[in-house]
């Protein structure tokens, strides 16, 4: 029931879109010896975006950046790949008062914060100019800190969790149960059966009351524009329900 988490280098598939753009020598993060600073409120929070991409229409992208220094991030490709959205986890740094540096397995990234907003930076950590240039904006977006609820549900045994909007309704899966609730009182408590199918992409769990359909791609929430991992499908008699969802670990 795990999620893929394996992440291609992002800056190598950006910067193929744009190895004609001309570059400013403004902030560089290749000075020597980068050193954390005290952590601007400002820069704390979710942004995404639409980046750009050599071999597909764009990347959707989010970034979390947290408190505690370490962060969230989330790609899934445009056009290719069965649309899966990609999550991977590591530390940042604050280099100063504006460059950012997220450090994941096998690379690293440079965003400058400026305006409330994101700017991904190139390989050599300067701002990227040209027609392309706003097309490496990341901007900010409500409700990405998720560490406290996912915890807390982690700890109740739940192994995946999803929920949706108009009407307001919530899933979580456990070991062996399946919960579902809507904000009209509705409620379902079921065994969990075996998915079928059962695949990397897309896995469904059939009861005599319910039908879920999990799918491993990327999923915005309709309300507040927060993307997840999961895009998830329930059916309960005649209604239909959608919203994302994501896999806890």
């Amino acid at each position: 029931m795990r999620k893929l988490t394996y992440l291609p280098a992002l800056l190598a598939t950006l910067m193929a879109c744009n190895n004609k753009t001309t570059h400013t020598g403004t902030d560089s993060t290749a000075a020597a010896g980068p050193t954390p600073t005290t952590v601007a409120v400002h820069i704390t929070g979710t942004y995404q975006g639409t980046l750009p991409c050599a071999d597909c229409p764009g990347m959707d992208y989010q970034i979390s950046l947290f408190d505690d220094h370490t962060f969230t991030e989330l790609v899934a490709y445009q056009g290719r790949g069965q649309g899966i959205a990609y999550t991977e986890k590591g530390t940042w740094q604050q280099i100063n008062d504006s460059i950012v540096r997220i450090q994941k397995k096998t690379d690293s990234s440079s965003f400058l914060a400026a305006e409330n907003k994101l700017l991904l930076l190139d390989r050599q950590g300067k701002r990227i100019e040209g027609a392309l240039a706003s097309n490496y904006v990341l901007k900010p977006v409500e409700g990405g800190d998720r560490r406290t609820i996912l915890a807390q549900k982690a700890s109740a045994g739940v192994s995946f969790t999803a929920s949706g909007n108009e009407p307001f309704w919530s899933l979580d899966l456990e070991k062996s149960k399946l919960r579902f609730h809507t904000a009209s009182g509705d409620s379902i408590l079921a065994n969990l059966p075996a998915a079928q199918p059962n695949t990397d992409t897309l896995k469904v769990y059939t009861t005599p009351q319910i039908t879920v359909s999990i799918r491993n791609t990327m999923c915005s929430d309709d309300m507040s524009g927060l993307m997840r991992p999961n895009t998830v499908e329930i059916k309960v008699k005649d209604q239909t329900y959608h919203g994302c969802g994501e896999y806890i670990k």
